[in-house]
């Protein structure tokens, strides 16, 4: 659960020092929006360096120091709640959505098509409007597309399926950089529990006018992949990002359309197993993506764990894991009669899919602040 809470207070970038990745990837222009469609769509998560890696030219490595980006500032009106209270809807009533009995539809956050550049949302909409493409305009918290699956004979019905798309323009990545919103958009998503978070990028005429170096641009999107475990598309424009839409909504309706779906709390999706056909209803989606949520006290030790220049969302979700307020953590790090045996106690704390450690480098610079004797 609370990995997906992390990813939005960490930095998008890595230090030259940091274990994390540092490589830029290009991805080839020509390739088809199929080919990332299917890495999407397959039950089993891939590494994230085949991910990337396909079908893209030979990488190189980018020394990129610090992404110039706002400091941490806590959103207005956040405050800090006992772990053990929810902020999520309580009433809950659990449906079945049976095949031939529902329709799997686009829908897009209204600020798609009410604000921003006007002409490209004009024709935003106009594109998907000439591919035919069944959607629906709605408020949403938390990213500009997702799917839905809605039962034919009750609209009441409807349930949000597993992937969700956050649209930037290039120059619009670069500003949301500066100021922070990237690391709190992806944050954000990843709190949705939707497990197929898609970042889609599009090239503007403007890109050499967008005030970040290209290589920092490239270091963010290849950071947001290998690091934070979103799939990053690349497109040349509005059309062949509703192009890729478009083919999404096929590939869904093809995944989902000989299956059950049931309704289920935002706990039960959190605890499914990738091959499981429970999913939040939009109701419940939408009330428990709303901005300015209450924090737990767990959430906000990992908030400030992230302020820690290359530590990772993966490792400071370890450390929460094992230690889940920061008095807990100072009182086991003052039990340890030495340093050695204190940095031993934080570098070997397992993180990630791989479970490696922590390590005594990260390990020294925790100490130093939480246990500055």
């Amino acid at each position: 659960m609370l990995d997906a809470k992390l990813v939005e207070w960490k930095q998008s970038n890595i230090s030259p020092s940091s274990s994390q990745a540092s490589s830029e990837s290009s991805t080839d222009a020509s390739s088809s929006s199929s080919s990332n469609i299917g890495q999407v769509l397959k039950p089993a998560a891939k590494p994230a360096s085949d991910r990337i890696f396909k079908n893209s030219v030979p990488v190189k490595t980018i020394n990129m120091g610090r992404i110039p980006v706002a400091q941490l500032t806590v959103v207005e009106n956040e405050q800090i709640v006992p772990d053990n209270m929810d902020s999520s809807p309580t009433d809950f009533d659990t449906f079945y959505l049976f095949p031939g009995h529902f329709s799997i539809i686009l829908c897009v956050d209204n600020c798609e098509t009410v604000s921003g550049h006007g002409r490209s949302k004009k024709l935003f909409i106009s594109e998907l409007q000439k591919c035919k493409v069944e959607y629906e305009v709605r408020k949403l918290h938390v990213g500009d597309f997702l799917w839905i699956a809605r039962d034919n004979s009750d609209s009441e019905k409807e349930i949000v399926l597993d992937f969700i798309v956050e649209r930037k323009r290039l120059d619009d990545l670069a500003h949301s950089i500066k100021d922070g919103r990237f690391r709190e958009q992806k944050f954000r998503m990843k709190n949705s529990c939707l497990k197929n978070p898609i970042y889609l990028v599009e090239n503007c005429s403007g890109a050499k006018y967008l005030g970040l170096p290209e290589s920092t641009l490239e270091q963010a999107m290849i950071n947001t992949q290998i690091c934070d475990g979103f799939l990053v598309k690349r497109t040349q424009g509005v059309k062949e990002s509703v192009t890729y839409l478009n083919m999404m909504t096929k590939m869904l309706r093809r995944k989902y359309q000989n299956l059950t779906l049931i309704s289920g709390s935002k706990e039960a999706v959190q605890k499914k197993t990738i091959s499981s056909n429970i999913f939040m209803s939009f109701k419940e989606f939408n009330c428990s993506s709303v901005k300015n949520k209450n924090l737990t006290v767990k959430e906000m030790f990992a908030k400030h764990l992230l302020q820690f220049f290359g530590l990772s969302v993966d490792r400071a979700a370890a450390i929460v894991d094992v230690f889940k307020t920061p008095s807990e953590f100072i009182d086991a790090l003052e039990k340890c009669s030495s340093e050695n045996e204190k940095v031993q106690l934080i570098s070997s704390i397992k993180y990630g899919l791989h479970k490696k450690n922590i390590g005594p480098a990260l390990s020294r610079s925790l100490l130093l602040f939480y246990s500055p004797s």
